[in-house]
């Protein structure tokens, strides 16, 4: 097996098609299928079913296609490292992103980093926490933005931001920043939330059950638009971090109005696999995550306590 041949599975792959991919490769479809052939028969298993409509990967075909995409992404970025230039940062960042923290800081971030390092490529994958770990653990992701969990084994984590949390609601409702709303008061109210498995959802109802509480939630929506456009049509309201709604608020769409008793917020960290060499694009993409972030913070767009600037005052403290 080599890196060719690797590469001609993946392809394959993902276009479930030996006529597709021998032209994409420009190689002669007879070709292309004897490699195949001769990669099943090496491994000794079947990776793809053939069928009129084209090529299924088998379990077996699914286990490869996950180890040589992260084998050849490792070899892409390691020859990315050794030929960089001094100056110079080239080759692919894959970004894991919860939806919600997408929605605020994906096109900030790339049109960031895409300015200062235009030879990087940016794939931004949105998905919820408990995906985001299985896939940065085995590869598929180089870097993750997520809500911090209990047990994270066989990661590095960068606690980066702890948000806080708003009750938003239509422009009637008349909620002010200035003035918060005691937790207890939203179980009086219709609520629109995301499903149960979702960690907003769970902290919320979490919280709820502490104080002897039920929610009001008639109506499920996993999507951040969604919710703000019920929330702005007055069919309910929600609860959001309050970089997800600022502009609305600025332009009067939405209010909003922080929560106390208790004051609710979530842990976002930076995470990183253990035992896997981080290449200088990946490391830059951090750092330039956490300028983003920083700024957000500063300039009054995303309400929360910055646990970077945090961690640096307290290690300068220690010196």
């Amino acid at each position: 097996m080599d890196l060719k041949q690797l590469n001609t599975f993946v392809q394959v792959a993902e276009l479930g098609s030996l006529s597709k991919t021998a032209e994409r490769l420009r190689i002669a479809q007879p070709a292309l299928s004897r490699q195949i052939r001769m990669l099943e028969d090496e491994l000794k298993t079947q990776l793809f079913s053939r069928h009129g409509r084209g090529m299924v990967l088998t379990e077996a075909g699914e286990l490869l296609l996950s180890r040589a995409t992260s084998i050849l992404r490792q070899v892409e970025e390691t020859c990315a490292d050794l030929t960089e230039q001094a100056v110079a940062v080239r080759g692919k960042v894959v970004i894991g992103i919860p939806p919600t923290v997408g929605d605020i800081l994906a096109a900030r971030i790339t049109e960031r980093f895409r300015t200062a390092y235009p030879e990087v490529s940016l794939r931004i994958v949105p998905a919820f926490t408990e995906y985001l770990l299985e896939w940065l653990l085995r590869g598929e992701v180089d870097i993750a933005i997520m809500y911090a969990q209990e047990k994270q084994t066989n990661l590095m984590v960068q606690p980066l931001l702890m948000e806080n949390l708003f009750l938003v609601a239509s422009k009637e409702a008349a909620l002010d920043v200035r003035r918060a709303v005691r937790f207890a008061a939203i179980a009086q109210r219709t609520l629109v939330l995301p499903g149960p498995n979702h960690s907003l959802r769970i902290l919320l109802e979490q919280e709820a059950a502490k104080q002897g509480l039920q929610l009001n939630v008639p109506v499920e929506a996993d999507a951040l638009q969604t919710l703000k456009d019920l929330a702005r049509r007055g069919h309910a309201a929600t609860v959001l971090p309050y970089a997800s709604i600022h502009e609305e608020v600025a332009e009067g769409k939405l209010t909003a109005t922080p929560i106390v008793a208790p004051a609710l917020s979530r842990k976002l960290v930076v995470a990183l696999p253990l035992g896997r060499q981080t290449s200088n694009a990946v490391t830059r993409f951090s750092q330039e995550l956490c300028r983003e972030v920083t700024e957000m913070v500063e300039d009054g767009v995303w309400d929360g306590q910055l646990l970077l600037k945090s961690q640096q005052e307290e290690t300068a403290a220690q010196r």
